[in-house]
């Protein structure tokens, strides 16, 4: 969720940042289109304003031009009294006819009309004057061409030709002013367009330039996620990886070792558990620090997933150097740590391995470090182990046992011995406990105590208990069929099993399926597996005990201070573990044990088995405590069913006493 936090609002910049560099193309590409229209169009009006402005000055010279032409006609008819002047005449008439025309449709001026109604008075005249002259009446065409009413019209005519030109000038320098002005403004108007476009471009600039810091700064938060812990802050196994590559790298130069330390922290599941998720938090973030402060600031210090912590240690000339690293990590755990007003007590293995001497890839160095520290877990916790080769030649064994196990599961190498409970004080056979054996095909029997471990760690032991209790209840039901015993039957489960969530369902189903009594068939618990379970483990002991079978507790006196949890157990046997019974009834501290263990039991309505009688001297002391029931070598060892029922028959005839269930 927080990193979802940080790539929302870069997601967002970035669409905006696409957004404003699109608007502004879009508006630069109007801005540009709108100025090369309007300059288009100022061209366009522009020439068509020089035409105009042309046109009109042409109409100015040719008005005056073949207003010249004609008067010098007449002048050269009266001069020369050559007639053929009139031709001219009449040709510059005519000229200047359809110039006026011209500029009449083009001014619409009312001169042009004055101009044209009293030409025709003069052109009467003039025509008069030619006509004199072919005559060859010179006099009185001078005398017409100098009266006075010639001359006043003539006067006028060429005044307002001259008003006529004048305005023809002025219209034409008005259309090149207009055409100025038009340019000015088309001028400025590009120019402002040109001020805008860089405008918004450096405006653009500036939100992208901001959007790259941004960017920059967000792919080093990208990285900084991709490379350490968000939790405690420290390096994660992608940085890891890369750092343990760079210390290789790094030990190839230099020629001294690195050390891979790998460590996690005890019971953390159970300290989430039951103090919640909040303090498991608070206690890695402790851890994390802590571990910082014990190392070199050239170490790196990740968290690879988990309570699992790892620490890559470079230019390490002696392995007594990591041992003194291990034993300040080990110190950190001493004390309780203060965790949100808790105070915890917990602990730490710690495992570790070395490039070059023990492994030359990252891989192979990370399944070292995990070998040695398993190792410093199965001695006892608290301490640190180096990786050696026994400890690969135990790992390799563990996972060879682990596929021979798969192996006696698929093809029945299992077996089943049952070792009779005895009551104490009538000296008769109530019930015998299940045990597993294993015959393997090559390596012979094979001992529970060096291949359960194993089982539970793989999981396989939820298959092979399962097992177990369905043929243990179906022996407890045949036996019953062949009218040879009515015994309980005491199947152990393990702290796996009794932790997985379709237990219930899963014994129900085998009762069912089997067809056993209820009151036949008793599980036991070591106490151990109780006091380490989490959740609630009294609801899951009514639970099982709903189903109507007993419960015991196996091991009694060998796990954590259990005794406030034992009334409030719904149990109904506890089985001394054979560590107190071994010595008695020599040992005084173990007679003590013993007989404190079997009142408080008595008084709490609880039976008591003794585990692990080899002696009528020790049988003889438990008879004396009022131990309920014995169980050991002195009455038969672990038996396979057919021997078992042979035992059985014989025990029977020796002590002359009728079987009878456990009350």
């Amino acid at each position: 969720m927080e990193e979802l936090q940080h790539i929302i609002p870069h997601a967002q910049n970035k669409s905006k940042v696409h957004l404003s560099v699109t608007l502004a193309v879009a508006v630069s590409l109007v801005l540009i289109m709108a100025g090369i229209w309007n300059a288009y169009k100022t061209g366009l009006i522009a020439e068509e304003n020089i035409k105009a402005s042309l046109q009109l000055q042409r109409l100015s010279d040719s008005i005056r031009f073949h207003q010249e032409s004609m008067t010098g006609a007449i002048e050269f008819a009266l001069t020369t009294g050559e007639a053929h002047w009139h031709t001219s005449y009449e040709t510059s008439l005519l000229n200047l006819q359809d110039v006026m025309h011209a500029t009449d449709m083009t001014l619409a001026n009312n001169i042009v009309k004055k101009i044209q109604l009293e030409q025709g008075k003069v052109i009467e005249i003039e025509r008069k004057i030619f006509s004199l002259v072919t005559n060859k009446h010179q006099d009185k065409a001078f005398s017409l061409f100098a009266s006075d009413q010639y001359q006043e019209i003539k006067i006028e005519q060429e005044q307002d030709a001259l008003t006529l030109r004048a305005s023809l000038d002025r219209k034409a320098k008005d259309i090149i002013v207009t055409l100025k002005s038009r340019l000015d403004r088309t001028t400025i108007a590009l120019a402002i367009q040109i001020v805008i476009i860089v405008a918004i471009w450096l405006y653009i600039i500036t939100i992208v330039r901001r959007w790259q810091i941004h960017q920059s700064k967000h792919s080093e938060e990208l990285t900084r996620l991709a490379h350490y812990d968000a939790l405690t802050g420290i390096g994660n196994r992608a940085l890891f990886h890369l750092r343990l590559e760079t210390a290789f790298q790094q030990s190839r130069r230099d020629g001294k070792a690195v050390a891979l330390v790998l460590l996690d922290i005890d019971h953390f599941k159970d300290i989430n558990d039951n103090l919640g998720h909040d303090v498991g938090d608070s206690l890695l973030i402790k851890v994390a620090e802590e571990l910082q402060k014990t190392c070199r600031e050239s170490d790196t210090v990740v968290r690879l997933g988990g309570d699992e912590f790892a620490i890559i240690a470079t230019n390490i000339d002696k392995k007594r150097d990591c041992a003194i690293l291990g034993n300040k990590i080990l110190s950190i755990f001493e004390h309780p740590l203060s965790i949100q007003k808790h105070e915890i007590k917990t602990g730490t293995s710690i495992g570790l391995a070395f490039f070059p001497d023990d492994a030359d890839t990252a891989d192979e160095l990370l399944r070292k470090a995990d070998m040695a520290l398993y190792e410093a877990k199965r001695n006892g916790r608290a301490i640190f182990k180096f990786f050696d080769k026994a400890i690969e030649i135990a790992a390799r064994n563990k996972a060879q046992m682990q596929t021979d196990l798969q192996i006696a599961l698929d093809k029945g190498q299992f077996t089943i011995h049952y070792q009779p409970i005895v009551d104490i004080a009538e000296n008769i056979i109530i019930g015998v406990e299940s045990l597993i054996r294993w015959e393997h095909p090559e390596k012979g029997n094979i001992s529970p105590d060096e291949f359960i471990p194993i089982a539970e760690e793989s999981r396989q032991i939820v298959q092979i208990g399962e097992w177990v209790l369905r043929t243990a209840c179906q022996q407890q039901v045949d036996w019953e069929r062949k009218n040879i015993a009515s015994i309980n039957m005491a199947v152990n489960l393990s702290a796996v099993q009794f932790n997985q969530r379709g237990l219930l369902p899963q014994v129900e189903k085998i009762m069912q399926e089997t067809g056993i009594r209820e009151d036949q068939l008793t599980v036991e618990i070591t106490e151990s597996t109780l006091m380490e379970t989490g959740g609630d483990v009294i609801a899951k002991l009514h639970a099982l005990k709903s189903l109507g079978l007993k419960l015991a507790i196996d091991d009694f006196g060998t796990g954590y201070s259990s005794l406030a949890y034992l009334k409030r157990f719904p149990i109904h046997h506890l089985k001394i573990d054979r560590e107190f019974v071994k010595d008695l009834p020599e040992n005084t501290q173990d007679i003590a044990i013993a007989r404190s263990i079997i009142k408080m039991a008595h008084e709490l309505q609880i039976k008591v088995v003794a585990e692990g009688i080899e002696s009528q001297a020790q049988l003889r002391f438990l008879k004396d405590a009022s131990c309920n029931f014995g169980q050991g070598f002195h009455f038969g060892k672990p038996m396979p069913a057919a021997q078992f029922e042979e035992w059985l028959g014989h025990y029977n005839q020796q002590n002359i006493s009728n079987v009878r269930s456990i009350r």
